[in-house]
């Protein structure tokens, strides 16, 4: 891979500890917490030198980078390096910024296992490629998450969970997230964040194959700090949807930058719908308690399992329970005759779905709002591949109030 593909992708998980005695180089660290190539990697500054790096690493785990300033280039730094080394852990990687440049140095550095010797002032773009490439080399080229949600019908409220997904990952995992609708001019998923489409679904396609960086950043919209989305629409409603290649090229080109991709498969065509479900790390089915989304929904879990193998990226959602309850099949029944346990159960909120329903935009005033995103998080969780440890203080559940609040278009 060369110098300019490793300093354009999403670098992998993993942490970076720096230890800067100047200002300007801490700066510089504190900078690349905020580039969208970092998303993933965790970076801790410390404004100290190699001693309180030698210090910490006695009581804590290393990472995969250390990174060193230094103004003393003697002897004596040789040894505190080998110090260093005695309290980190097997295959940590370490990169020194010196003062000067200094080719002795450097050819003991390197003969010590040390990966490169920066002068400083270091540019940052020197700084992402030495990051870039030791991050690389040790964990190879991961790949973001794609987490895909499909409706066994109409209706039965897909866009609205893959909206609120879609925040929760954002929002309270703090997980850098595009939201993706696949439905072209026939998706809604826009107007619950007041957003326009911003292209249409063919050029979004075209520009996912051969567009440039800046042409992606056109076509995307920041909803929140983690949050963006890929709205597209102006495209005939009768016509042909692009093919599942460029679609899928296009979701590619997201998943670079992207650690998480929530795509809303609802408005789809079904090849596109089967070629993101066969690439999804996560999928969300969600139904209704009526016999006939049910009934697909039996029929879409055994093609599921078919195109997968297994259902353990496959989680139920029976949405809008207590719509029609006469009407509705019981929830032991439903566990019964779908052969899978709902993995959320999703009571009708009228204030919440009624006008998702016809105009797609949700309107979150129901004091049980915040019960909805207690059913989705450890689905969110489960699809971003982190933790929440949930924490049931009345602070807290003021702040969950106020984000679905947020997220539902109050």
């Amino acid at each position: 891979m060369s110098q300019e593909d490793i300093t354009s992708i999403l670098l992998p998980a993993s942490r970076v500890d720096f230890y800067a005695t100047d200002t300007g180089t801490a700066a510089l660290a504190q900078r690349l917490t905020q580039d969208w190539r970092f998303a993933r990697v965790a970076i801790h500054v410390e404004q100290a030198g190699i001693d309180a790096a030698i210090n910490h690493y006695r009581e804590s785990a290393t990472p995969e980078l250390i990174i060193i300033e230094t103004d003393d280039i003697s002897d004596g730094f040789i040894a505190q390096l080998n110090s260093l080394s005695g309290v980190c852990a097997a295959g940590t990687d370490a990169v020194v910024i010196g003062p000067k440049n200094d080719v002795h140095l450097y050819r003991a550095l390197v003969e010590m296992g040390v990966k490169d010797y920066l002068v400083r002032p270091v540019s940052e773009t020197d700084m992402v490629k030495v990051i870039a490439k030791t991050l690389i080399e040790k964990r190879g080229i991961s790949g973001s998450r794609l987490v895909a949600v499909v409706g066994s019908k109409g209706g039965v409220g897909a866009t609205t969970v893959a909206q609120v997904m879609a925040w929760t990952i954002a929002d309270l995992l703090k997980q850098k997230t595009m939201l993706m609708d696949a439905a072209g001019s026939a998706g809604s998923i826009g107007i619950a964040y007041g957003l326009e489409p911003a292209t249409t679904r063919v050029e979004a396609v075209r520009l996912g194959g051969s567009g440039s960086e800046d042409d992606m950043k056109r076509i995307s919209q920041t909803i929140s700090e983690h949050l963006s989305a890929m709205i597209c629409g102006g495209d005939p409603l009768l016509t042909e949807s692009p093919d599942p290649d460029g679609v899928e090229l296009l979701v590619n080109r997201i998943m670079q930058k992207y650690p998480i991709v929530v795509v809303d498969l609802s408005g789809a065509s079904p090849m596109v719908q089967k070629r993101l479900l066969a690439r999804a790390a996560e999928i969300v089915l969600v139904t209704t308690p009526m016999l006939s989304a049910l009934r697909n929904s039996r029929t879409l879990l055994s093609e599921l399992k078919a195109l997968k193998s297994h259902l353990k990226e496959v989680d139920l959602i029976v949405n809008m329970e207590g719509m029609a309850t006469s009407e509705e099949v019981p929830a032991s029944d439903i566990e019964a005759s779908l052969g899978t346990k709902p993995s959320a159960v999703i009571r009708y909120l009228p204030k919440i779905f009624a006008a998702s329903e016809t105009t797609g935009k949700p309107i979150g005033q129901n004091n049980l709002a915040s019960k909805i995103i207690d059913a989705l998080m450890p689905i969110a969780a489960k699809a971003a591949a982190t933790e929440y440890k949930g924490d049931t203080n009345k602070q807290q559940n003021k702040d969950l109030m106020s984000i679905i609040k947020k997220a539902l278009g109050k």
